[in-house]
């Protein structure tokens, strides 16, 4: 019998990458506010069924209403970091809607669950970072996916996390598009220090949840923590010379800086134009590039018998014209 994915932010960069490698072989119900945000190689697919739930008004395990039986749930919604949104917005999405679909699943008896969260948990650090070191992220994004991850890993089942970092590649809206973004303008960030990153191509990232979905549902047993990053780690200013030595960007390019002092500058410019905008601030949108979050777990991928094939030299050929 062909197994049921249910299956959250499915309409997303990662989710419809994600979809295209398991429609034919799972039937997959999506939730969530738009069935004109598929494509229509997916809506129209025998093995796709959309019901229309907004996450934001989900406030009980009933209000799922999903009457058919479920093998496998994949939360991939998300308030993303740099959103101009409330906090409350941003706990509603992010933390009570993964406490309630963890309650829905448990309700349900559906004995598998993949909860994407983000490396961005463990905060800026530039030291090395382990799967089990300290979540100490500041961002209102970091603190809501952390306590998102601890309903999933306190439910008592067997459920997993995925930590991901920066997914970056084609449509994605990474540290790495706002770059190649001010390249165009002939202009970069210039940061004095060499804050290294973790990144995961987007073909990597799908690739290793697809994998995870697959040896899952095949009887493969979990672990409750991934981390899916490549092993090399990058800075600004090398993700700037790989542009221009493919050619992506030109040569000349002036430099702002954006770290120490004028980082504190230009952060109380972008917190004045959101008060003049009535917007919430949570953070200058140069911040992504400041933070130093590095990664790397062999154990996450050794599991799936799968390694990222996407280096940054490959990754980065997306963005060219």
């Amino acid at each position: 019998m062909t197994k049921t994915i249910l299956i959250t932010g499915g309409s997303g960069v990662l989710g419809k990458k994600l979809l295209y490698s398991l429609i034919d072989d799972f039937k997959i119900i999506a939730i969530g506010k738009s069935y004109a945000n598929f494509p229509n190689s997916i809506r129209f697919h025998k093995n796709f069924k959309f019901y229309e739930r907004d996450l934001t008004k989900i406030n009980s395990i009933e209000d799922f209403m999903i009457p058919e039986s479920v093998d496998l749930i994949l939360h991939l919604a998300a308030v993303v970091s740099g959103i101009k949104v409330t906090e409350e917005f941003y706990h509603q999405i992010n933390v009570n809607s993964t406490k309630l679909l963890v309650e829905f699943a448990k309700s349900k008896n559906i004995p598998h669950f993949g909860f994407v969260s983000s490396v961005s948990v463990y905060g800026s650090k530039e030291v090395s970072l382990e799967i089990g070191s300290e979540r100490t992220g500041k961002t209102i994004y970091a603190k809501t996916k952390a306590l998102a991850e601890d309903f999933v890993l306190n439910s008592s089942e067997a459920y997993s996390v995925f930590r991901m970092a920066s997914i970056y590649g084609k449509s994605t809206k990474s540290f790495i598009s706002k770059l190649r973004s001010l390249a165009k303008l002939k202009i970069y960030p210039y940061i004095s220090s060499d804050r290294k990153k973790s990144l995961i191509h987007i073909e990597d990232a799908s690739k290793a949840l697809a994998l995870w979905t697959k040896q899952t549902l095949n009887g493969k047993s979990t672990q409750p923590v991934y981390v899916f990053s490549h092993p090399e780690f990058v800075t600004v200013n090398q993700v700037i010379r790989t542009f221009q030595e493919l050619g992506i960007i030109g040569k000349f390019l002036i430099p702002i800086p954006v770290g120490g002092v004028w980082g504190k500058i230009v952060e109380l410019m972008f917190r004045f134009i959101s008060f003049i905008r009535r917007k919430p601030f949570h953070g200058s949108p140069l911040q992504p590039l400041l933070e130093s979050v590095a990664i790397y777990d062999e154990q996450s991928f050794a599991n799936l018998g799968f390694f990222p094939e996407q280096d940054l030299r490959k990754g980065l050929t997306d963005y060219q014209l």
